[in-house]
């Protein structure tokens, strides 16, 4: 197996060997004067991975592992330097005109902070018509104003509400208007980039059932990115780690809470508090996420990594199968790493 992909056949969303390297250079004439060559940033390296209707993949990891920048190549924010993003089929990059917007129309997303993302100048109503307009879903304004108030209901608001501007609103309820917006383009496909993070605990919770509620009605399939692995526990069939750009372990979501198999996927996990008082040995997070623009040769993951070996520093590990789950890691696949007793959980 030489991917992280999934193994059925005809997934909604498959990302193939996706790679983003940013131009971080200094101007052309400064780098003649002072002899500097040209730097890029690798923000996303290699990573592959696909979504089956009607499930929730959450992508995990530190802030600039990649998890954002993802989520915006997904839904054509911004564009891969290589790799390819197919949706039920379709290459993103080689769509375009009515068959791109009707494509676009399917993938909508959640952005983390409600209050930026919502206009601050426009009325909820108008805000969550928008998509309506521009999709033409709707065949004159009594439809529209039908279809916002019926969606304003869904995510616990009131049709009245559509009068009101997004400053009037609570930061959980942003949360809602945003949710409403982006299920009024009829979209079979939502990016959900960190949605709760900006949020109180209980509200947090509150939008998560939701989220799931919406997906049973709508038969939704979620892309959830999160830098909290307990939220994740409770919304993700499956879970991707990411580390540097780079996807590290790809596991159905009770196996890699069980049963960890890469090093840092361990380490995200002895950072979750242990509010159930299991007695659980943990060790304590060590080391910072390098310089995605000098990354470490070889395994990304070594300079933290307390199996590293030379073959770690030197070659980038390649992908195996453990117990489900798939791992890029040297000391992984040559079993160098100890089980994790599962009656210490």
């Amino acid at each position: 197996m030489n991917s992280f992909t999934s193994i059925n056949d005809k997934p909604l969303l498959d990302v193939k060997n996706l790679s983003c390297h940013f131009d971080v250079s200094k101007p052309w004439l400064n780098r003649v004067i002072e002899g500097e060559p040209q730097r890029f940033l690798t923000a996303v390296d290699q990573v592959s991975f696909s979504i089956n209707r009607g499930e929730t993949f959450a992508l995990v990891g530190e802030s600039g592992s990649g998890k954002s920048t993802i989520a915006k190549l997904i839904v054509d924010l911004i564009h891969p330097s290589s790799g390819e993003i197919l949706f039920d089929g379709q290459s993103l990059k080689n769509t375009r005109g009515e068959a791109f917007k009707t494509l676009r129309r399917r993938i909508q997303m959640i952005f983390q902070d409600p209050f930026a993302s919502l206009n601050p100048r426009w009325r909820v109503g108008d805000i969550i018509a928008e998509p309506i307009h521009a999709f033409g879903l709707a065949k004159s304004q009594n439809d529209v104003r039908r279809t916002v108030e019926e969606l304003l209901d869904k995510v616990g608001l009131a049709g009245r509400d559509r009068h009101k501007y997004p400053h009037e609103f609570s930061g959980g309820q942003r949360q809602r208007i945003a949710i409403a917006r982006a299920l009024s383009a009829q979209p079979d496909f939502l990016v959900c980039d960190e949605p709760t993070s900006a949020l109180d605990v209980s509200v947090q919770a509150q939008i998560l059932n939701l989220m799931r509620d919406l997906q049973d009605e709508f038969g939704l399939t979620y892309l959830f990115i999160s830098h909290d692995l307990s939220v994740v526990k409770h919304m993700a069939d499956r879970i991707g780690v990411l580390y540097l750009g780079s996807m590290v372990e790809n596991s159905p979501s009770d196996q890699l809470f069980i049963q960890p198999a890469h090093p840092y996927t361990r380490m995200l996990l002895d950072a979750i508090p242990d509010h159930e008082m299991s007695g659980r040995r943990r060790k304590q997070v060590t080391g910072e996420i390098p310089s995605p623009i000098d990354p470490p040769s070889g395994c990304t993951f070594h300079p933290r990594c307390e199996f590293a070996d030379e073959k770690c520093k030197q070659k980038r590990p390649s992908i195996h199968e453990d117990q489900g789950s798939l791992v890029s890691c040297w000391a992984s696949e040559e079993k160098r790493i100890p089980t994790t007793p599962k009656d210490s959980q």
